[in-house]
């Protein structure tokens, strides 16, 4: 882990209700069935375990599912030593090792204020496709990350749910879970 590239990019996803969707006849990618934010606020770089954890869990809470139904994680996954760490504890707490958690971000950099966004595309197409994408260069996994499950080569898993993770400056946490539409 060498820290964070920042890259550059765009992403917009269309929310539309159901029957409005239905009735012009979209084609429905998925569907946004819970999401939290909140503000931990104790410092403008360093995440805040508590803040993310409580994030993670509410997220859950509004999707009324357990951590067990979630089939992968994008997570916020910087490659900066600390906000790595304290991402993958966070993880752990409140999945255990259930998930598979895989960092888009190896793809493109950290595109900042898209990066939600994007991710969410990356993890619908994923989702489409059937395939959890790896966390790409992860040649080493630091040993205080290692009790969660990094994707190191294409998974192929039918995707039901999936977690989207984002932490950003100042303390934002935001958790969005989707769910492959049917």
């Amino acid at each position: 882990r060498d820290g964070l590239v920042v890259g550059e990019g765009a992403g917009a996803i269309m929310l539309e209700e159901y029957k409005q969707a239905k009735n012009r006849g979209a084609d429905i990618l998925g569907e946004i069935i819970g999401f939290s934010s909140n503000n931990n606020g104790g410092d403008l770089i360093l995440p805040n375990i508590l803040g993310i954890t409580e994030t993670v869990r509410l997220g859950l809470e509004n999707a009324k599912i357990s951590p067990d139904e979630v089939d992968f994680i994008s997570a916020h996954a910087t490659a900066t030593k600390m906000g790595d760490v304290i991402e993958a504890q966070a993880i752990y707490k409140i999945y255990k090792d259930s998930p598979f958690v895989t960092g888009l971000k190896s793809y493109m950099g950290h595109t900042m204020a898209p990066c939600g966004a994007i991710e969410t595309i990356l993890s619908l197409y994923m989702m489409e496709k059937g395939i959890i994408a790896p966390t790409l260069n992860l040649d080493e996994v630091d040993e205080r990350c290692s009790m969660i499950k990094h994707v190191s080569r294409v998974i192929e898993k039918d995707i039901r749910i999936a977690a989207i993770q984002n932490f950003a400056f100042g303390g934002v946490n935001t958790s969005l879970i989707i769910k492959k539409f049917q």
